[in-house]
Formats: structure tokens, C-alpha cells, sequence
């Protein structure tokens, strides 16, 4: 019997797996709105929504899966995977800020430290030795990176005394509220 969870290439195994769960994802968000809406603006949740976050759920997965591979002395390759991926996940949540779909941006940074911390502390032995010293470094500058997307810094010249407002606050909608 094949287990499913077992990449079938163990060339390509996080590529593919974001490749597969980024495509179905795609097509899903691409085509449901054309069947079930009117609107011509439907395919657009496929493009900028499901695509992206597909991709970055593939590639999580495709991580995970990787470094449950028997036989791979370190997780070099997985390293260099979450480190795009997390670059990845704050594009997307710069990018966002534009459109307003925060809590979405913010699930994509929650879920590659999620990754992250299983990846350090799931699969330590197989981890380089300057990544397993430097570990909770790491994890704590991404929870200070996710706490600061929450919680951007204000400019107090001008919004008066808050250092930091949440990034939910109908001050931020600029949709209603248009600078000077």
C-alpha cells in the first residue's frame, strides 16, 4: 500500500506538493466564483487570494513531508524553503494591507511559524548545529515580526500619544478615512 503523506519524488518533494496544492487551490478560487456569481470581479479571488495561499500551504506541507524523508542527513534544503516561504508570507501580508483582508495575511504568518516550530523542534536532530542554537532566536524575531503586523507602529506626530494601534482599526480604512 502507498502512503499518501510520502512525497512521490524525493527530488522535488516540497516543489511539487506546492505546485499540486497551489494549483488545485488556484482553480478552485478561479473557477467556484465564475459558476456560482454574476460577477465579472469573481476570478479575482483566485488569482490574489486561494493562488497565493496555496502555494504557501503547499509549500508548507511540502516542507513537513521533506524532512520526514528517511536518509537526509541535514534539512538544508527545508531551511532555505521556510526561509522564502516566509518571505513570501510578508509580501503577501504587505500587499494585503492595500486590499484590507488582514486576518488572512495574518493566518499566512501564524501558519510558516507554525511550520517553523514544528520543523526546529519536530525534526532537531536532522537540523544544521547553527540552526538548532540559534532556534528560539529565530522563532521569537518571527513571533516579534507577526506581533508587529498586528500591532504596527504609529507615527505620533500624527495620531497623537498611541505608539501602536491594531491593524483592525477603523482608523487604518482608508476607504472612509482619507489622509490630508
Amino acid at each position: 500500500m502507498v502512503d499518501m503523506l510520502t512525497p512521490r519524488s524525493p527530488r522535488w518533494p516540497i516543489l511539487g506538493t506546492a505546485l499540486m496544492v497551489g494549483s488545485v487551490s488556484f482553480a478552485i478560487g478561479f473557477i467556484g466564483p465564475v459558476l456560482v456569481s454574476d460577477s465579472n470581479l469573481g476570478p479575482l479571488l483566485g488569482i490574489f487570494i486561494t493562488g497565493p495561499l496555496g502555494l504557501l500551504a503547499g509549500v508548507l506541507a511540502g516542507i513537513i513531508l521533506s524532512a520526514r524523508q528517511q536518509g537526509q542527513p541535514t534539512l538544508k534544503r527545508e531551511l532555505r524553503w521556510l526561509a522564502g516561504a516566509w518571505a513570501g508570507a510578508l509580501f503577501f501580508t504587505w500587499a494585503s494591507t492595500i486590499v484590507g483582508i488582514g486576518w488572512v495575511a495574518i493566518g499566512a504568518q501564524l501558519a510558516v511559524v507554525s511550520c517553523a516550530g514544528s520543523l526546529f523542534y519536530g525534526f532537531s536532530a536532522k537540523l544544521p548545529a547553527w540552526a538548532r542554537r540559534s532556534r528560539p532566536f529565530i522563532l521569537i524575531g518571527a513571533a516579534l515580526t507577526l506581533l508587529s503586523s498586528i500591532y504596527p507602529p504609529l507615527d505620533p506626530a500624527s495620531v497623537g500619544d498611541a505608539r501602536y494601534a491594531f491593524f483592525l482599526d477603523p482608523r487604518f480604512d482608508a476607504s472612509k478615512n482619507v489622509p490630508e
